[in-house]
């Protein structure tokens, strides 16, 4: 598949020239699983669009922990922080974002998109697309978390990424749900149990 098709299929813009344009700067990555597409601390200077794979984006708290923010499965989802525009890419990642299954990855620099929202309004549109997108990605995932105990929350985690459910570590999934690994052990188990009909 050439670069043009994944453009059209991932962005939604109308004018071939955008699409033309943004195709002629992408970049299309393969990750292992395993790599990371940045880390805490890296630059973000490329706007990452995942086309297939799984990736999971990650913060550090104050004890030096590594804590789940998200997992990603969808094609089109944006593996940035918003404020990578903002920044224009200058500012140091407050997140990362680690490749849990091969994945393949367009990415855009930041400077480039930038530099095409200040000539052309559709890639304004995209910008808002995006935000809203990335918005109501999030406010699914919070209330979730928020609301929900930790068993319903579990069920709906695997009813959400059931082929996250059967790749991540206990400790991945434990902290984007809030729950203990103890916690979520048992409740992994007692699905199994279910699942095998014991």
């Amino acid at each position: 598949m050439i670069k043009t098709e994944i453009i059209e299929a991932l962005v939604p813009l109308k004018d071939p020239a955008l699409i033309a344009m943004l195709a002629h700067f992408a970049e299309i990555h393969h990750y292992k699983k395993g790599e990371h597409i940045y880390d805490v601390g890296d630059m973000q200077k490329k706007i990452y669009i995942l086309w297939s794979g799984i990736l999971r984006c990650y913060f550090i708290d104050e004890f030096q922990t590594d804590i789940t923010d998200c997992f990603m499965t969808e094609k089109g989802l944006i593996a940035n922080t918003p404020e990578v525009f903002q920044s224009k890419g200058e500012t140091p990642s407050v997140v990362g974002v680690e490749v849990l299954a091969d994945a393949m990855v367009c990415e855009i620099p930041v400077k480039r998109i930038i530099l095409m929202m200040q000539q052309y309004s559709e890639m304004v549109g995209l910008y808002i697309y995006c935000l809203h997108q990335s918005l109501e990605f999030q406010n699914e995932i919070n209330n979730k978390r928020l609301y929900l105990p930790g068993s319903k929350c579990y069920e709906w985690f695997c009813e959400k990424w059931p082929e996250v459910d059967r790749i991540a570590s206990n400790h991945q999934i434990a902290t984007f749900l809030g729950i203990r690994s103890e916690s979520l052990s048992r409740l992994r188990h007692q699905k199994r149990k279910i699942r095998l009909g014991g």
